[in-house]
């Protein structure tokens, strides 16, 4: 079921090993913001069809990383539609030279066919869907190419698997994870002008998120020994 947060974005918590994902309508820009597993494209299809949309009408695909929780229903989507995939440069390089391993699809069983990134995200990146505007911070720890992004004149951040609610935070134990840098993008985080948080998993932080993120930062920093 889709959660209305401001006038044009929407909020789909998962109830399964999916990812949350986010839907943005922008004028002629219709955007989501992570996919999911792609097991439940159907369901999917009939939230966005809730708001006049379908994943046919889906022009662009922002992921927060490449894990298959979050980058598997891409392709449903391509088969469906033809959207434009956004990804942060050190995740986004392997996948489009053909390498898959970062997603984790073998690891679940999962064989996901080679795909194409047609924007690699770096530090600093504003991608410009006209009405809103995402700016891009480069947040690994949970895996080399996380990435949060704020709606730019907003306190809406999107942070993906590297911040949760309730003093939570991403694991590090899969490839290219890091205790270390975790830590850092936490504090990071915490140091951030923001109201609202939309994380990759559990429900979205609606009010003081900021104090949510400071708190993910020290139960951090104590879980994994980092002064």
């Amino acid at each position: 079921m889709l959660d209305q947060i401001t006038d044009s974005i929407y909020f789909i918590v998962s109830r399964s090993f999916d990812s949350n994902i986010s839907y943005i309508k922008s004028g002629d820009h219709e955007i989501l913001i992570d996919t999911g597993t792609g097991l439940y494209a159907s369901s999917l299809d009939k939230d966005l069809q809730s708001q006049g949309s379908s994943l046919e009408r889906i022009t662009d695909v922002v992921l927060t990383h490449c894990h298959i929780d979050h980058i598997g229903g891409v392709i449903p989507l391509l088969e469906r539609g033809s959207p434009k995939l956004y990804l942060h440069k050190a995740e986004a390089v392997p996948i489009n030279s053909g390498d898959m391993s970062q997603t984790l699809g073998a690891t679940f069983g999962a064989d996901l066919p080679p795909i194409k990134i047609d924007v690699l995200l770096d530090e600093g990146s504003l991608i410009d869907f006209g009405e809103i505007k995402l700016r891009v911070f480069h947040t690994p720890g949970h895996s080399e190419g996380s990435i949060v992004m704020q709606v730019e004149g907003s306190g809406i951040l999107f942070t993906g698997d590297t911040l949760f609610p309730g003093g939570s935070f991403g694991r590090v134990d899969f490839p290219t994870g890091s205790p270390e840098k975790l830590v850092a993008s936490l504090k990071r985080i915490s140091e951030m002008d923001f109201e609202i948080g939309l994380p990759g998993h559990m429900n979205a932080m609606m009010y003081n998120a900021r104090k949510s993120a400071l708190t993910s930062y020290q139960m951090a920093k104590n879980w994994f020994g980092i002064r």
